[in-house]
This record gives structure tokens, C-alpha cells and sequence, in this order.
């Protein structure tokens, strides 16, 4: 009839109250992840078409994008921890700071078979990113239960 001392009850199951702040700072280092990502392909097209000084600006703009590819990881972090949001965006945002790194690399090496294809890949990526993160609600569940 009464429920014994060592079960919680629903009433007493801690809760995770999940923070506004962590969300907004990673909707502002994905934004401008994204932003920075955009830039990259007019660029390269600017490049191309002859002014050759916009190399070294694309160049520049990459290591922007490194940077704040790492931050955006770390962003992602205090989403969880102490943020109260879920885990998963950590690991997507680490697979997408990694492919940063092997875009920088295959562009300096003039590799441009997997630089250009990884460059398309890595805008659909953050676009992705860039929607999921304005489409979540701190505090929502799924299906499962979980956050």
C-alpha cells in the first residue's frame, strides 16, 4: 500500500532543469560558423574569376572557421554540461571541427577533388546544425523520455 523507503516516487525523481544560456551561445558560434562557411565558396568563386589577392583572404576565413568550429564544440559542451541539454551535439560538433581540419589540409594541398566536395558537405552539415539548434527547446522530450 505505501511504497517502500528505498523507491522514489515520480514526485521525488530529480529533474534537470535545462539553461537558456548555453543554447544561445551555441545558436551565436553555429551562426557564425555557418556564416564564415558561406563566405568561403564566394571567395573561392571571386578567386578564381581572376582576383588572385582573395586566396590569401580564403585562407584567412579557413582559419576563422577552424577557430570557431572548436568553439562551437565547446559551446556544444556547456549545452550539456551545465546546460542540462543533450549530449549528441558534442559529437556532431567534433565531427564537423575534425572535417574543418581535413578541409584546411586538403586545401593547402591544392587537393582539390576532396577539398571542393568536403567544402559542400561541410555547408549542408552546418545547415543542418544551424536549424537544429533554433529548432530546439530546452526541456522538451522525445518520445523515449529522454532529452
Amino acid at each position: 500500500m505505501f511504497p517502500s523507503p528505498d523507491t522514489e516516487t515520480e514526485a521525488e525523481t530529480p529533474t534537470r532543469v535545462a539553461r537558456r544560456w548555453p543554447l544561445t551561445v551555441l545558436r551565436t558560434c553555429t551562426c557564425v560558423l555557418l556564416l564564415l562557411t558561406l563566405a568561403q565558396p564566394v571567395l573561392a568563386g571571386l578567386f578564381i574569376t581572376g582576383d588572385t589577392d582573395l586566396l590569401d583572404v580564403h585562407a584567412f576565413n579557413a582559419t576563422l572557421i577552424s577557430i570557431m568550429s572548436w568553439l562551437t564544440v565547446g559551446a556544444a559542451v556547456t549545452l550539456w554540461r551545465p546546460g542540462g541539454g543533450p549530449a549528441w551535439p558534442i559529437g556532431l560538433t567534433l565531427l564537423i571541427a575534425s572535417l574543418v581540419e581535413a578541409q584546411g589540409g586538403f586545401g593547402y594541398a591544392r587537393q582539390l577533388s576532396l577539398h571542393i566536395p568536403l567544402g559542400v558537405a561541410l555547408v549542408a552539415g552546418l545547415t543542418a546544425q544551424t536549424y537544429w539548434v533554433f529548432a530546439h527547446r530546452p526541456g522538451s522530450r522525445t518520445e523515449n523520455g529522454s532529452r
